[in-house]
């Protein structure tokens, strides 16, 4: 029967940690068939079978199990065929697997993960073309683009340095000698695409990739270092100690909601197991997407709830990895996770959803040396700070204006006719876009900023969202989530679109209601057009259009950033909350380049 096999040339690949023999097949063999309750023979079943000097092992059977459409309690079940295809070869292994997973045991005792730089050295090679990619953000705010997929004949050609260094690439393909090969460094998943091949063409693929990832020194790609670069966790915390995580929940959501992932999430009630509503989940995930601050400074590490300071987690910093140990507080802490093949409740390798969260590497940590971030198991370092936080502070506008400031909107009453003057929404009136000859207040409702201002001379035609916030002074990242959010979620608003204008149209040519209050304060604060509609429309088609995205606050002064980065140069650490507001505005500026608009903040002096 082995030799019908026709699989495509994609596999996991590890490094051998521990040796395996024929009993530790055997075993691995023995749990599989008992996991999905098989008791016939197999389809077919090799132990370390060797040739063309390569050990391998294969495992088939046929299993039953609930249509995914279905209820689990449903009689109605289907059969299916699974396989697990593993290649033992100067100390790695490759495993192929269809509709079979390894026991995540098995993986802890006998595997590594391969490093990321043996990853991009044996497929990131140094006249790659790059043509599709996906990239995980190194922010843990959850106000941030997460990630991101951007694809093109040629990656280097389209995407910038500008918005690349605060992504890790996640999974990538390209093109070498006319030859396209995936790579999912994390998990180590390299695939060539290729025809389908026989139990010989797999063995001769599986070789020649571990032959490519135990070359030292690899050159590798300069587009691939243009993003932020991996470094081992042993460097990571000689330099720097982790301060906050989180969690990645896209992972979570993605297995969820994903049929061939197989798991569900679940409670129990005494001896049942009630699977997660979706308000449940939606409860879970808003949990574990807040960062907690880490504390300590032994190997295993607590991390609590900035506002309480309850414990919600802790963390174990071991060799290769950092492993989260456990995860304190309800509901995260009552969650299991089951496999979906299994009626629910009946899953006898049920997981706690901690111990699926390690094993996934959902585990977010950031380091008091800002440029380090550890994401999918590995840990990457930004190098755009090598500079002292320069290309940082080019983003930032100091207005003094800002200074007397002392609320968001100031106070309302029925006869008034402008914005307060010490009021974060008068400082954008009469200073900071005194220069846009047409200005909307566009504040409440559903609203794309808090104002937009147009300028359109000299054939220079500039758009820019004003998002105004007030906050007493401070270098934390709390004064900028909702900010950031508004931003971001309202670039693609900044094209005026077309089917959306009519309205905005009629709201600027009224006047502002405040909550509880209405005033004679006109939306449209200034304008030079003779037809708002038509200069609006021009300035949409403009093909040259600068397009800004400003946050005006007044909780940030721009010296006290700068004195934030002079101490981080001089050796001393910076606080959690200020790694923090980095991360969350580098993601907000990154997701500005990326739609072609420039990110702005405008601060105290």
């Amino acid at each position: 029967m082995i030799d019908d096999l026709s699989v495509a040339t994609s596999a996991s690949f590890y490094s051998i940690r521990r040796r395996l023999s024929d009993k530790a097949v055997e075993d691995l063999f023995i749990a599989l068939r008992a996991s999905h309750g098989v008791t016939a023979h197999n389809e077919f079943k090799h132990t370390r079978e060797q040739l063309d000097g390569a050990r391998w092992s294969a495992l088939c059977f046929r299993y039953e199990s609930p249509p995914s459409f279905l209820e689990d309690t449903t009689e109605v079940r289907e059969s299916l065929c699974g396989l697990v295809l593993l290649i033992e070869y100067q100390g790695h292994a490759a495993v192929l697997s269809s509709r079979l997973s390894l026991p995540a045991s098995f993986k802890t005792t006998h595997f590594s993960p391969v490093a990321t730089a043996r990853v991009e050295g044996a497929i990131a090679k140094a006249d790659a073309v790059f043509q599709r990619m996906t990239m995980r953000n190194m922010s843990i705010s959850p106000y941030a683009m997460r990630a991101k997929t951007v694809e093109a004949q040629n990656l280097a050609n389209v995407v910038g340095p500008a918005g690349s260094r605060r992504y890790a690439p996640r999974t990538y393909s390209v093109i070498v000698s006319g030859t396209q090969t995936t790579a999912t460094p994390s998990t180590g998943r390299i695939g060539i695409r290729s025809a389908r091949a026989d139990l010989p063409g797999i063995l001769t693929f599986a070789k020649g990739v571990i032959d490519a990832l135990s070359v030292d020194n690899a050159d590798v790609s300069p587009f691939i270092k243009s993003f932020a670069r991996p470094v081992s966790l042993a460097e990571a915390l000689t330099a720097a100690v982790p301060i906050t995580m989180a969690i990645d929940t896209n992972r979570l959501s993605d297995a969820v909601g994903n049929d061939e992932a197989g798991i569900r999430l679940i409670r129990l009630e005494g001896d049942a197991a009630v699977e997660l509503p979706a308000t449940e989940l939606m409860a879970l995930m808003e949990q574990l997407d807040r960062p907690l601050n880490i504390e300590g400074d032994e190997r295993v590490r607590m991390a609590r709830e900035p506002a309480t300071g309850d414990q919600a987690a802790s963390v174990s910093l071991n060799k290769n990895r950092i492993a989260l140990r456990s995860l304190a507080l309800p509901p995260a802490s009552d969650v299991y996770v089951d496999r979906s093949s299994q009626n629910a409740g009946e899953d006898d390798v049920r997981q706690t959803l901690r111990e699926y969260l390690d094993e996934i590497n959902a585990l977010i940590v950031l380091f008091d040396d800002v440029r380090l971030a550890y994401i999918d198991g590995q840990v990457f370092r930004d190098e755009t700070l090598l500079d002292g936080g320069e290309s940082f502070l080019r983003y930032f506008s100091a207005s003094a204006s800002l200074n007397p400031v002392t609320s968001e909107k100031g106070e309302f009453a029925a006869g008034q006719t402008a914005f307060d003057a010490t009021s974060s929404f008068g400082a954008i009136v009469d200073h900071i876009a005194s220069a846009d000859p047409i200005l909307l207040c566009d504040d409440l409702g559903d609203e794309w900023a808090d104002f937009i201002g147009v300028t359109d001379d000299a054939g220079l035609t500039q758009i820019s969202f004003y998002h105004a916030k007030h906050g007493a002074l401070s270098l934390g990242a709390s004064p900028f989530h909702v900010s950031v959010s508004q931003a971001t979620k309202n670039l693609g608003n900044m094209t005026f679109p077309e089917g959306r204008l009519a309205a905005k149209l009629g709201l600027w040519g009224s006047t502002y209601n405040a909550p509880d209050q209405e005033t004679q304060i006109p939306r449209t604060i200034r304008s030079n057009a003779t037809d708002l509609a038509v200069a609006l429309r021009r300035a949409r088609t403009t093909p040259d259009a600068r397009r800004r995205a400003v946050i005006v606050t007044s909780s940030l002064s721009r010296q006290a950033v700068a004195d934030a980065f002079i101490a981080i140069q001089a050796g001393h650490k910076p606080a959690p909350s200020f790694v923090q507001l980095y991360w969350l505005l580098q993601s907000f500026f990154s997701a500005c380049t990326e739609v072609g608009a420039n990110g702005v903040v405008v601060c105290r002096p």
